[in-house]
């Protein structure tokens, strides 16, 4: 959500900045340089009038007397001063322009940098990323033995499933189950082939991507398909009756080699 939010503000940024622009443009209130206005072009004569124009200008190019200087009153200071040229109060057409597209890319740019700092700053807060309380342990156990179905947890993008060491004697999993005393163990939703989000098959007992029928076991191990291992997991702990989940660290899955359940489909496929 912050990157969505910080997104959606810098291209409303973005087009505001360039109403503002369009709607000055066409107020005619910086498009002519400061203390210039647009020419109105006059209608050329026609007919009589035009000779008439071409005969007086022919006549202004004979030599003239030119007029006496006129006489400068007595008194200090001489003439009437030069009236005076009203200076700009505003910027130039240019100066605007240069500012108006300085400002739209400082916006632009602060917006994506805002966005990737958010999705990239760590989460402390409980949210995927840190150390999540799930639930109590035995709640989610005996949800996954009445449903027969992993404990989905859409928040820290995992699914719960129940771990039996008895099952594990070299430890294969004792990284991500708190060294093997933990009933339980946390898998990563997202298929670790082209990221889909992998659901769970009720009548297969597998979970089951349908985007390109890649298959895992129970326990997230691969079984079919172009996965190229099982599915990635977190560290998980039990502390006081509650399921402590680390989302922080990804860990990578097993190999397709490096299996331990020995569990076949149970049922037919979803996909």
């Amino acid at each position: 959500m912050p990157t969505v939010a910080f997104l959606s503000l810098a291209v409303f940024v973005a087009a505001l900045l360039l109403a503002a622009f369009w709607w000055i443009r066409r107020e005619n209130l910086a498009v002519y340089p400061a203390g210039r206005q647009p020419r109105n072009p006059r209608p050329l004569p026609t007919g009589c009038d035009l000779g008439a124009q071409l005969m007086a200008a022919q006549d202004t190019r004979t030599p003239a007397t030119p007029p006496a200087a006129p006489s400068r009153p007595s008194g200090a200071g001489g003439g009437a001063p030069a009236p005076k040229r009203k200076s700009s109060s505003g910027p130039t057409r240019r100066t605007f322009l240069r500012n108006s597209w300085l400002i739209s890319m400082l916006g632009l740019l602060g917006g994506f940098g805002g966005a990737s700092l958010a999705f990239l700053w760590p989460n402390l807060r409980g949210g995927f990323g840190a150390e999540i309380d799930v639930d109590d342990e035995q709640a989610v156990l005996d949800y996954i033995r009445d449903n027969q179905e992993p404990f989905p947890y859409p928040a820290g993008r995992m699914y719960l499933i129940d771990y039996d060491a008895a099952l594990d004697p070299d430890g294969e999993y004792a990284e991500v189950t708190d060294g093997g005393s933990a009933p339980l163990m946390a898998i990563y939703q997202v298929c670790v082939h082209l990221g889909c989000k992998v659901p769970w098959c009720l009548s297969a007992q597998w979970f089951q991507c349908p985007c390109h029928g890649s298959n895992y076991n129970r326990w997230g191990e691969w079984q079919l398909g172009p996965a190229p291992r099982g599915l990635d997991r977190f560290s998980l702990r039990v502390e006081n009756g509650r399921v402590l989940v680390d989302t922080g660290t990804v860990i990578t899955g097993p190999s397709r080699e490096g299996g331990v359940l020995q569990q076949p489909q149970e049922g037919p496929s979803c996909i």
